[in-house]
């Protein structure tokens, strides 16, 4: 078990990286390779759904597991629809509804990969 702090601050800190990240004009990602950006948006919200699922114990993953994760990405989606209107405001960026749907499958995936992992 990860100390309350850790486990407190840890959505903190991946949701600050994605908004330092997605305040830069362009990402330092391959050109070229198709649907790469919604992969990173997909990592990325996958990440910050399993760090924003660390605020939750283990008993509460088990006893509601579908509240739990409907929490958590509800959570994340409304933070990408946050961080999909602050790009807008961004030289070179834009804000853009497949990539808030990268997000929001990022987040459902690992929540559901918590679920599993918690029941068994």
């Amino acid at each position: 078990m990860l100390p309350a702090v850790l486990r407190l601050s840890a959505a903190p800190a991946v949701a600050l990286a994605i908004w330092i990240l997605s305040s830069r004009p362009t990402l330092p990602l391959p050109p070229g390779i198709p649907l790469l950006d919604k992969a990173a948006h997909f990592a990325a919200y996958a990440f910050l759904a399993w760090a924003t699922g660390l605020w939750f114990p283990g008993e509460t993953w088990r006893a509601r597991p579908l509240r739990t994760a409907l929490i958590v990405t509800a959570i994340c989606a409304a933070y990408g629809v946050v961080d999909e209107i602050h790009q807008s405001f961004v030289p070179g960026r834009d804000m853009n509804a497949w990539d808030w749907l990268a997000d929001v499958l990022g987040a459902c995936a690992i929540t559901k990969y918590e679920i599993i992992r918690k029941q068994g």
